[in-house]
């Protein structure tokens, strides 16, 4: 990979209006913004991760967050949320706050365009299911086969429901397991997986899987568990969090999967500016896109990216977002200067 140098972006978190001008007046060309010669193109796309990064530490996206990304649509940038998530997981956090945006889920096993047109769909093959089976089920993580709409379980009812709500309390660690079982979005997740007795039993009933989701052990257990499970061909294996594991095809990826959909839709990778802060998010941020870490984001995160912004407590997908509206319209208005 080819080493870049980013701009020294500390006076993030100096305050007022004057760490504003030095921050500005220091880097020129933040978040591809810079003044481009000839006919280099501007940022056309966003592509956006949810948790950590889009959404707030409560996992919702504010209604700063939300006007922010409207008006770069009116701007005429395309917005694609880029997550983890199955569909019904995404739509309960970004229905009736974002619209008009494409869906990268499953952390890119499928896209669905703005019209609920399903573009790509890559689901894990049958063998691969069944060989992170063969190595996860001595594991002491829990293990969850997310299909495209349902999800699977293999163990008892009871056995779900703890785990389940495992699983849901990483997600909104402040939160007491007794108010989490009443929570409407913990009662959805739950409507939503069905415990199997065998791993045949799923697979006959789940005949898709697009990820298996491992969670609940230590960070030693789970990296042991990772170093299994990259023993296995063809598979893609990353993490949101430093105690889960997220498995899809190996095509199956952020990165891989958003470059063969920017591209079909006629953009280049250096019209796209991609936000994230985990390492299920390494594939997009590896990659020859105006890559922009979270200033939350892990360190291995910061060190690939181009830039880094505020942190996702402190808006920092809206704040680039302004910046970047600012810088491309200044130039805008240049051109018409010009042509004028």
């Amino acid at each position: 990979m080819k080493s870049r140098n980013r701009p020294e972006l500390r006076s993030f978190w100096l305050s007022g209006f004057e760490s504003r001008m030095i921050w500005r007046s220091k880097v020129k060309d933040m978040l591809g913004c810079k003044e481009r010669k000839g006919n280099e193109n501007l940022i056309k796309v966003i592509a956006c991760d949810l948790d950590g990064t889009l959404c707030d530490v409560d996992h919702d996206i504010n209604d700063y967050t939300a006007k922010v990304v409207a008006k770069a649509q009116q701007a005429g940038i395309r917005f694609i949320v880029a997550t983890g998530r199955f569909y019904e997981g995404t739509m309960r956090t970004v229905d009736g706050v974002l619209q008009d945006v494409d869906l990268l889920l499953n952390s890119g096993a499928e896209i669905l365009n703005p019209q609920g047109e399903v573009v790509i769909h890559r689901p894990l093959t049958k063998e691969s299911i069944r060989q992170i089976y063969e190595v996860m089920k001595d594991e002491p993580l829990t293990t969850k086969y997310n299909g495209f709409e349902r999800n699977g379980f293999v163990g008892t009812i009871d056995q779900l429901e703890q785990q389940a709500l495992k699983d849901y309390l990483t997600f909104h660690p402040n939160m007491r397991p007794q108010d989490a079982c009443q929570d409407r979005r913990f009662m959805n997740m739950m409507a939503k997986c069905q415990a199997y007795s065998s791993i045949e039993s799923l697979q006959d009933d789940l005949p898709e899987i697009a990820k298996v989701f491992c969670f609940g052990g230590t960070i030693e257990q789970t990296q042991a568990a990772k170093a299994k499970l990259r023993q296995i061909p063809k598979i893609g294996i990353a993490s949101s969090f430093p105690t889960n594991i997220e498995i899809t095809d190996i095509k199956a990826q952020k990165g891989p999967a958003l470059k063969e959909y920017i591209e079909s839709l006629g953009y280049t990778m250096d019209e796209v500016m991609v936000f994230g802060d985990s390492e299920n998010d390494l594939s997009m941020m590896e990659m020859d896109f105006v890559t922009v870490a979270m200033g939350n984001a892990e360190e291995n995160i910061k060190k690939v990216s181009k830039y880094v912004t505020k942190s996702n407590d402190q808006n920092g997908v809206a704040w680039a977002i302004e910046q970047l509206l600012e810088r491309q319209g200044s130039i805008a208005g240049q051109k018409d200067q010009q042509q004028a």
